[in-house]
């Protein structure tokens, strides 16, 4: 894949804790091409969320390799945006004024922007709301909006609809699949949530336990991955799980549990 956009290779990352290194990622390599959605799927605590950030610019790293558009990621950048699983706008800003936040274009460029996302997000009626006026799924929805203002090459999204309720998320998934295919922009999102990764990936990146280590990348079949109930998408479910369940017993075995 000559033309990736985020180029990942033998990426190792430690923290120390108490004065003791623990390993959070072992060995990832990864390549995703300008225009995919790949999902992350992996434990709690298995590096899914250092993955993203240190693809962001936002950690460091001390070994390996890590590019984004041919160049060492050495910060963050405007052509790199990220989306948290809290929305965190500015409270005391309006809607539309936390989506222009740091953007350099003049008022008429500005106000042009802001309204072309406020409406793909469905928020053009709540341009001049408070983020304490909004639901938590308005306030994700106008958080991807902030991350797409800067028509950013990548968007980068982590576990965004974690805290939505089941109804609320399923329909973000559908917005943010449709804002992706409209955009054309790369999209890599990490969650704990196996149907949704299924879901949203053309690619799905399976993580084991920590150290986080990739188990495998399943490619998907979009059109069999956006229906729920169809044969391949259980299929994918059950390819998922009996990797987590590997995870459990080599961890039962460990610790003779």
């Amino acid at each position: 894949m000559s033309d990736s956009i985020i180029n990942i290779e033998h990426l190792n990352k430690t923290f120390e804790v108490d004065k003791t290194k623990m390993e959070i990622l072992r060995d990832i390599n990864l390549k995703i091409s300008p225009g995919e959605f790949v999902t992350i799927v992996g434990h709690s605590g298995c590096g899914k969320s250092t993955l993203l950030k240190i693809i962001c610019g936002l950690v460091s790293y001390e070994d390996g390799k890590v590019e984004r558009s041919g160049k060492a990621v050495s910060g963050p950048g405007p052509s790199c945006g990220m989306v948290f699983q809290e929305h965190r706008l500015l409270p005391w800003l309006k809607i539309k004024d936390n989506i222009s936040f740091g953007l350099k274009l003049s008022k008429e460029e500005k106000d042009k922007r802001v309204g072309h996302y406020l409406e793909m997000v469905g928020l053009k009626d709540f341009a001049n709301s408070y983020p304490a006026q909004l639901s938590g799924g308005m306030s994700q929805r106008a958080a991807i909006a902030r991350g797409l203002a800067n028509n950013p090459e990548i968007l980068l999204l982590d576990e965004p609809f974690g805290a939505l309720d089941a109804l609320t998320r399923i329909q973000m998934q559908k917005e943010i699949l449709s804002i992706q295919e409209k955009e054309g922009t790369t999209m890599v999102l990490v969650t704990h949530d196996i149907d949704e990764a299924i879901y949203l990936g053309d690619r799905i990146v399976v993580m084991s336990a920590r150290p986080g280590e990739i188990k495998d990348i399943i490619k998907t079949d979009r059109y069999a991955s956006r229906r729920r109930n169809s044969p391949e998408f259980a299929n994918y479910r059950k390819k998922i799980y009996d990797y987590f369940f590997e995870d459990v017993q080599d961890y039962e075995i460990e610790y003779n549990i």
